[in-house]
């Protein structure tokens, strides 16, 4: 049977020095290497970090320019609104001037025209106009004949006669109409007045007539009482 002898390799001073060296060498570049492949992965992490910085630059830029002109656009549009309001007004106001004056000329005219001598107080009309749900507008004028020709105070009374759930309901006009605040109403007036509001019905309430009483303050008695068939002008 063989035996197995153990190996041994002498290494001499030399060569144990060049093996050192080799594998300072193998580790420096190994370093090396580590050290431009960690330098350039940085570079281009800061190359990136800076490319971000520059367009997060350029949206704050634009968003902050983009604000503006959100803010000026709404602008125009508050004043654009706020100037199409002020002139829808205006067209109102020139739309109750021109009735009321045609009413006034109308007024003038019949009463030019009435040689009936007959004095007192009436109504010429009650005209009513829908203006919304459960809204409506109404005017009326109030005349007075006297041969004196003074302004006198008349007090007028007014109600909304219908029916409402099948009951017949009586609206004094300060309960549905905000502008007035009580009963009577309080006119002044030489020859008429020209008088309109707006109310608001309630809901399932029916009207049916309109009843109008006018009286001087020193009279009890009504001068004129009359009802009018509630009948929406289209």
């Amino acid at each position: 049977m063989s035996q197995r002898h153990p190996l041994i390799i002498h290494y001499t001073s030399s060569q144990l020095l060049g093996l050192v060296v080799a594998v300072i060498l193998l580790l420096a570049a190994v370093a090396s290497a580590g050290f431009f492949y960690g330098d350039k992965t940085a570079a281009d992490d800061r190359k990136y970090i800076e490319d971000l910085e520059i367009s997060y630059d350029q949206l704050s830029e634009k968003l902050a320019a983009s604000r503006q002109a959100l803010v000026a656009v709404e602008l125009t549009a508050k004043v654009d609104a706020a100037a199409l309001e002020q002139t829808r007004q205006q067209m109102l106001d020139m739309q109750k001037q021109i009735y009321r004056r045609e009413q006034e000329l109308t007024l003038y005219r019949e009463m030019l025209q009435d040689n009936s001598g007959s004095t007192g107080l009436s109504v010429s009309d009650f005209h009513i106009e829908k203006a919304g749900e459960g809204l409506f507008q109404y005017d009326w004028v109030a005349i007075q004949k006297t041969h004196e020709a003074k302004k006198l105070r008349v007090n007028a009374n007014i109600w909304v006669i219908g029916k409402q759930d099948g009951q017949v309901k009586t609206l004094p006009l300060n309960e549905i109409d905000v502008d007035i605040d009580d009963l009577p109403i309080q006119l002044k007036l030489r020859y008429f007045s020209i008088n309109r509001g707006l109310v608001r019905l309630p809901k399932g309430f029916n009207p049916e007539f309109v009843k109008v009483t006018l009286r001087y303050p020193w009279i009890e008695k009504p001068q004129f009482d009359k009802k009018f068939v509630w009948q929406v002008q289209e």
